[in-house]
């Protein structure tokens, strides 16, 4: 099998086991008696986390010399596996199983960068991978672990996600053993550590690519509405009389959407301005957000929901190649990790703690105007961007 073939089949693999991990994380820990407040505590937490740890972990590589990043992934795999099997097969507190599902939920978007930077150190060493297709194919693995586990979860209970990160994660640790090593510079590392280390080094890197900076501050409100959505997705399914297995069918549908969009990101920005195709992003998460929010029936609330592939799809994508062809080489990495900061940690965790105690304290309806706001407000900040680049 090709390296190219096996970072495809990396992102295959690894989105399905987020999907264990993140897709249903609200059925789960209803399962383990949590409320809505307290599971936005804990996605909101490990959010949090996950800007002070995924730095921390980039660097490390670098420093580590003798530690792959594929060993690193193989690591970060291993230490969520522990976490879930306590919390699900051990009689443990409330306390202690939201502390370990903070930490699973930090480990697992501290590897989204190392994932990333697998594919970019490939490609500079002229190795062929394709991020936009194999990203793609990760949306896809992520919708079939939605349908799959939608439907087991109403066969059985949500401790089968378990069994599924399991077995997914024995064959990445064969896939991961079996792809070429790849060390990181102490460039990169060095970049990545001063970069989160301290607020003036955050700023002086934004104050650096403005337009990219403008274009973070949008993708994290939107980002925000975006997390709040999905996170509490089971509420709203169940709101207008569904289950577990129509919770499936939607997860499949926004995850499925998002593969052809992510395989054409690529050569997309070969033809479009980046900040354009952005910006069209912003456009259909604000269709996708509100339509979701206030869609009048099932039919309109899917297509909404099919609206994920040009919003969260194109914009993922699309960010990904524009900071590898506008950061400097030293800021790359750096800017990586500062996507997932301001969006995985900064806006999941608005989304995430705020849509709880709204739902819990003043019901769905008021974090329906929540995400409204976040959205209307982000995608403004991102369309601001694209004029001011165009008048620079």
């Amino acid at each position: 099998m090709s390296v190219y073939s096996k970072y495809n089949s990396l992102q295959i693999l690894y989105w399905f086991a987020c999907c264990c991990v993140m897709g249903f994380i609200a059925v789960f820990l209803k399962f383990c008696g949590l409320s809505n407040s307290e599971i936005g505590i804990v996605s909101g937490g490990g959010a949090v986390l996950s800007i002070f740890l995924s730095p921390f972990i980039s660097s490390l590589v670098g420093k580590l010399k003798k530690i792959s990043l594929q060993q690193m992934m193989m690591l970060i795999l291993g230490l969520t596996l522990i976490c879930f099997m306590i919390i699900t097969f051990l009689p443990v507190p409330s306390l202690v199983t939201m502390v370990l599902y903070i930490s699973m939920y930090a480990l697992m978007l501290s590897a989204v960068p190392i994932m990333t930077m697998i594919a970019m150190n490939y490609l500079e060493q002229g190795i062929h991978v394709d991020f936009g297709t194999a990203r793609g194919m990760g949306s896809t693995s992520w919708a079939v672990g939605a349908l799959l586990f939608g439907k087991i979860i109403d066969w059985f209970n949500p401790s089968v996600l378990t069994i599924g990160y399991l077995i997914t994660c024995v064959f990445i640790f064969i896939l991961l053993l079996s792809m070429p090593p790849l060390y990181q510079s102490e460039a990169e590392a060095k970049s990545v550590e001063d970069t989160v280390k301290s607020e003036e080094n955050v700023l002086s890197v934004l104050k650096k690519y403005k337009t990219f900076a403008i274009i973070l501050v949008g993708f994290t409100f939107v980002f925000a509405g975006s997390t709040a959505l999905g996170t509490y997705l089971i509420n709203i399914i169940q709101s207008i009389g569904g289950n577990t297995s129509l919770l499936g069918i939607v997860m499949f549908v926004m995850a499925f959407s998002e593969m052809p969009i992510m395989s054409l990101s690529g050569r997309l920005i070969q033809r479009f301005n980046a900040l354009t195709l952005i910006a069209i992003g912003a456009f259909f998460y604000t269709i996708r957000n509100i339509g979701l929010c206030f869609a009048p029936n099932l039919v309109v609330f899917i297509i909404c929901a099919a609206c994920q592939g040009v919003s969260y799809g194109l914009m993922t994508g699309v960010i990904t190649y524009y900071v590898n062809q506008s950061l400097e080489r030293q800021d790359r990495m750096a800017g990586q990790t500062l996507i997932g900061i301001m969006t995985s940690g900064i806006g999941s965790t608005l989304g995430n703690v705020l849509g709880g105690f709204l739902i819990d304290g003043l019901g769905m309806s008021a974090m329906y105007y929540f995400v409204t706001g976040c959205t209307i407000f982000g995608s403004c900040i991102v369309f601001i961007a694209k004029y001011l680049s165009t008048k620079s």
